[in-house]
């Protein structure tokens, strides 16, 4: 089945905290384990999740897949919130984390108007590097597998639970539309991209926790990946099409992409300005798989 990301239970110890457009998940247990960090104005909103679920027994580990504004927002308040958690992400994400411009572009990126003083965006440090292939101890949930996964970014980490059979690969798989599309989002190597989905494609799982809208499961899990590997294919090749048609004119085809994509994708989506820069980037990207400058 597809499921809406909204706060709800999915499993025996694991739970949506939504909301559906920005969802993280908790995996409870011994050592209760959350998944991404959404945006900073939601802070309060996931940690009130989390206590509703944990009561007084603390958060352990924070796992972040890559740290763009809207996966790592509200990690700085968690970490106010539960002092001792772990914070664990690839290398490359401690490294841009640590770059003042980095900090400079996620604060702003999460500025709403009227934003309290707690939902503002706060800088934080990785606690813990995970890198391709560790393993981390769950206890009675079994072990936790980072993935490396690039493509959508550079420090893009997959997550795989094999006792649970559950797969969190946040935006390396695409980003379903919630009407049979699925957005492709390769914003720095299609290549890689395509490589890291086919990977992920090849584990056994019978559960996807997606970054945005949906959770899957049961059959529906079973032919995610056809569609969103057909779709990436079919994406790229309609970017590549038009770039032949509009040689040099990466305005056209961003304007005829959207409106074949972004235009016909049902409420609540992606907001526009966020949309308009990833399909420029994912120009980029196919201009660069073809040998063409890059606008």
């Amino acid at each position: 089945m597809i499921h809406r990301s909204i706060t709800t239970k999915i499993a025996d110890n694991l739970y949506c905290l939504g909301p559906e457009e920005m969802p993280t998940y908790l995996l409870d247990g011994e050592v209760p384990t959350m998944f991404d960090a959404g945006i900073s104005v939601l802070g309060e909103h996931y940690a009130t999740e989390v206590r509703n679920i944990l009561g007084a027994r603390p958060l352990h580990y924070l796992f972040l897949s890559h740290v763009h504004f809207d996966h790592c927002g509200s990690t700085g308040y968690l970490r106010q919130v539960y002092p001792d958690v772990t914070i664990c992400a690839s290398s490359i994400s401690a490294e841009i984390i640590s770059k003042p411009s980095a900090l400079k572009l996620i604060g702003k990126l999460s500025a709403v108007p009227g934003m309290t003083e707690a939902q503002k965006f706060k800088t934080f440090t990785i606690d813990r590097i995970i890198e391709d292939g560790d393993s981390i101890d769950l206890h009675e949930n079994g072990v936790l597998r980072a993935v490396a996964t690039p493509g959508h970014t550079r420090d893009m980490t997959s997550f795989y639970l094999p006792q649970l059979r559950t797969l969190i690969p946040s935006e390396a798989a695409g980003v379903p539309a919630g009407n049979g599309h699925i957005y492709s989002e390769f914003l720095v190597d299609y290549e890689a991209y395509f490589s890291s989905i086919n990977r992920l494609a090849n584990l056994d799982f019978e559960r996807i926790l997606c970054a945005h809208r949906c959770f899957y499961d049961g059959e529906d899990a079973a032919g995610y990946f056809e569609d969103a590997i057909d779709q990436t294919i079919g994406f790229k090749d309609r970017i590549a099409e038009l770039l032949a048609e509009y040689p040099n004119n990466h305005e056209t085809v961003g304007r005829i992409i959207k409106a074949e994509e972004y235009e016909q994708v049902p409420e609540p989506k992606l907001p526009e300005p966020a949309y308009d820069l990833n399909l420029a980037a994912k120009i980029n990207a196919v201009s660069r798989l073809l040998g063409i400058a890059p606008n």
